[in-house]
């Protein structure tokens, strides 16, 4: 399901900003390093890393008002390559759907903040047999979430230098073990191409404001599911059952708050548990396994396309057991489909990363109703 719904964030993201017709082709090169962030990981780490990417970006030009709202962000897609060395996996393939969103516009110089998710094809994971001594990564295909930050100069009308730091995360959400991720700092300078120039002057202003907003308070209702693996390596996949109601106050067009709770039915703890007589019996299973929190996020939108930030707390007594850290975080995309009964009522797909610190936990597939 998350491969799925990835495919449709990306044809989505490409239909929408391509009437716009502003492409350019970049490529870009990194310098970093694997961080250690647990005492846990085995595998190679504080190295020199390199890597490449080539892509191509969609550039807005503030057809639809939300472009301009938002200052004219740029979709695009790449792939890449970071050599994580011999004691770290090997090589990491990556196919990678992005946002880059414009922070400051000065002249010839703009600051960007880049996100993008994707699938990634890692060449050495563990293996009890070939590789028993690398356990940051489990599995061939994983996701990579990537965040950059960084300067653009428009040197001519079609070519641009850019450079800056970012972080780029590797995981399988656990769906196989072991699953600690690998996480690199790095460095990237890179250059684009422009087929046709885009100047100041062809970036239309909004035709309305972004700060009309006819109803600010809405609810939100999401459902979920994620497989997942727990304490024995090459073991069984079990459902994680989400369920998440929230209220939000829309602070204009393209940004709301939200306030809501968390809920899951973890059946991979629920088997272990029992099995392994850590619960008494299966009502003690049934709750131990459950697990609930409040949660505060920020939901970014563009056009029919956001992106939500989310931090949660587990709450409640007996339950909530076997939780890695006292607080988590949720990183999620969303895409709209068209209004039900109304253009209040929007029903959505979407995927989710979830992490205790930077380790994550699963991967999600969600479907849900904005009200």
């Amino acid at each position: 399901m998350p491969l799925r719904i990835i495919i449709v964030l990306l044809f989505v993201c490409w239909a929408t900003t391509l009437p716009a017709q502003r492409i350019s082709f970049d490529a870009t090169v990194y310098q970093g390093s694997v961080w250690r962030h647990t005492p846990k990981l085995s595998t190679q780490s504080g190295e020199p890393i390199g890597g490449q990417e080539i892509g191509l970006r969609v550039h807005s030009t503030g057809r639809r008002d939300w472009q301009a709202w938002q200052h004219y962000p740029a979709f695009g897609l790449s792939i890449g390559h970071f050599r994580l060395g011999k004691g770290s996996h090997g090589d990491a393939f990556a196919l990678i759907p992005h946002l880059s969103i414009p922070l400051i516009r000065a002249g010839r110089w703009a600051a960007y903040f880049r996100v993008g998710t994707g699938l990634a094809w890692v060449t050495q994971p563990y293996d009890w047999f070939d590789n028993p001594g690398q356990n940051a990564i489990g599995s061939h295909w994983n996701n990579i979430t990537q965040f950059r930050l960084g300067a653009e100069f428009r040197a001519a009308p079609h070519l641009r230098f850019s450079a800056g730091g970012g972080m780029t995360h590797f995981s399988n959400g656990g769906s196989a073990l072991p699953n600690l991720g690998v996480n690199i700092f790095s460095g990237w300078a890179g250059a684009a191409w422009l087929l046709q120039p885009l100047k100041k002057e062809d970036l239309q202003p909004a035709k309305t404001s972004k700060r009309a907003v006819q109803r600010r308070f809405g609810g939100q209702c999401q459902g979920g599911i994620a497989l997942l693996e727990i304490a024995s390596f090459d073991g069984p996949k079990h459902a994680v059952w989400i369920a998440t109601a929230s209220g939000y106050f829309q602070i204009s067009r393209i940004n709301r708050v939200l306030l809501g709770v968390d809920y899951e039915s973890n059946r991979a703890i629920y088997e272990w548990g029992l099995h392994s007589a850590r619960f008494s019996d299966e009502a003690a299973a049934r709750q131990g396994s459950t697990r609930l929190a409040v949660f505060a996020a920020d939901e970014f939108l563009f056009g029919d396309i956001s992106l939500v930030l989310q931090a949660g707390k587990y709450v409640g007594n007996n339950i909530n057991q076997f939780v890695p850290k006292a607080s988590y975080a949720k990183l999620s995309a969303r895409y709209y489909l068209p209004a039900l009964l109304g253009k209040d009522l929007r029903p959505f797909v979407g995927i989710s990363i979830k992490a205790h610190q930077f380790t994550a936990e699963y991967i999600s597939g969600n479907v849900g109703l904005s009200f």
